[in-house]
């Protein structure tokens, strides 16, 4: 692949990843709202709240797991540009830059994990997690 390909790729697989985002973003969301209505409503039964509490489990799982498939990308991003590097093609210094940024190499093939590799994407996770739960679990003022 030349190094225009390897761009391309990483741009499409981030396009897709976005769309997965918003779509989990989204189911998230409706989570956090059937909670508040539950709540609002005063049938927040037992039943209901575990079953609004695994929606949104799941809901933060594929969040957690878009947010690694999106690291797993521009790591093999990386991976692509340093084996093109190794194989003796002249790359741009952009390309340059990003095998440096991303510390990749053409021996170490990236994979898929479930911990995502920023600290700023864990915290992010971990708060829509405790805010998403808090709305479930915690009662409000009835006042």
């Amino acid at each position: 692949m030349s190094e225009f390909e390897i761009q391309t790729v990483l741009n499409n697989s981030l396009i897709q990843q976005s769309l997965f985002m918003f779509a989990f973003l989204f189911a998230a969301w409706f989570s956090g709202r059937a909670a508040v209505v539950s709540n609002e409503t005063g049938n927040a039964n037992i039943i209901s709240k575990i079953v609004i509490t695994a929606f949104a489990l799941s809901s933060i799982f594929y969040i957690n797991l878009q947010v690694c498939y999106i690291d797993l990308h521009i790591n093999n991003y990386g991976h692509s540009l340093a084996v093109l590097k190794e194989s003796g093609v002249d790359i741009s210094a952009r390309a340059e830059a990003a095998i440096e940024f991303f510390g990749s190499s053409a021996s170490e093939v990236p994979m898929l994990g479930l911990i995502p590799e920023s600290p700023i994407a864990i915290i992010f996770i971990l708060s829509i997690t405790l805010i998403l739960l808090s709305g479930i679990w915690v009662g409000g003022n009835k006042e």
